[in-house]
């Protein structure tokens, strides 16, 4: 009697616990959506306002909420904005050179943030994407992103660069791409900036001093910040 007495409290315990943690990931993955839902309703303002016409890439799209939302802020005041998905579908490389750092926040690791191209397509049709506006490429960044390849998606000019690929050496070959595309009132969307306990020498904020360096013509001006990691610049000199 004592055992079974024992055994059913602990079962409601760990439902409770169960309960418990299930509440707060639910907790944590509303406060990161609500920050990148409150960039991506900020960019499309300013979009609005600066009259800038372009299309949206975003790189590294997981399960399409962010891309989804952008789609619903961004497509109805533009009617010739194409939305350009890259993503390796895989999940993130396994970290190397620099991003391999114990103890930074983040903790990314190889296949993490995994979503299938299909499971993805199935995301954002039932959050009402339209495949019209939709071009998705599929595979890794230092293989899809080269001029060449640009040319055969067709790009002409970048209204907005959503860049969520977390290290540096996947956000290298993303700055590297769109130099040629983005014009004076861009917008290029760091997601991960403050990742690396917010180290200057780490990461994106790294990638981004870089690629500043080797192309003096360009300069940014911040636009916002959103949530503790995340900044959005325009590009005031190309």
């Amino acid at each position: 009697m004592i055992k079974k007495l024992a055994q059913r409290i602990l079962n409601r315990v760990k439902r409770f616990l169960l309960s418990d943690i299930h509440s707060r990931i639910n907790t944590l993955e509303y406060r990161s959506f609500n920050r990148r839902f409150y960039a991506i309703e900020q960019c499309a303002e300013y979009l609005i306002g600066a009259k800038l016409e372009g299309d949206y890439l975003e790189f590294g799209v997981y399960q399409g909420t962010t891309f989804s939302h952008a789609y619903h802020w961004m497509s109805p005041h533009f009617e010739n904005m194409r939305f350009l998905a890259f993503d390796s579908f895989e999940g993130l490389p396994k970290p190397q050179g620099i991003d391999i750092v114990d103890g930074y926040s983040s903790h990314f690791h190889e296949k993490q943030f995994s979503c299938s191209q299909e499971e993805f397509i199935q995301n954002i049709v039932s959050k009402g994407v339209s495949l019209d506006k939709l071009q998705i490429i599929q595979g890794w960044f230092d293989k899809t992103l080269s001029h060449e390849k640009a040319q055969e998606y067709n790009l002409k000019k970048i209204s907005v660069a959503w860049i969520d690929c977390d290290y540096y050496e996947s956000t290298i070959p993303v700055l590297n791409f769109i130099t040629p595309y983005i014009e004076i009132g861009s917008v290029i969307i760091f997601d991960d900036w403050r990742c690396y306990r917010n180290h200057p020498d780490f990461g994106e904020q790294r990638a981004c001093r870089e690629w500043l360096e080797s192309n003096k013509q360009i300069k940014l001006s911040e636009l916002f910040s959103f949530g503790w990691n995340g900044i959005a610049f325009t590009v005031i000199s190309t």
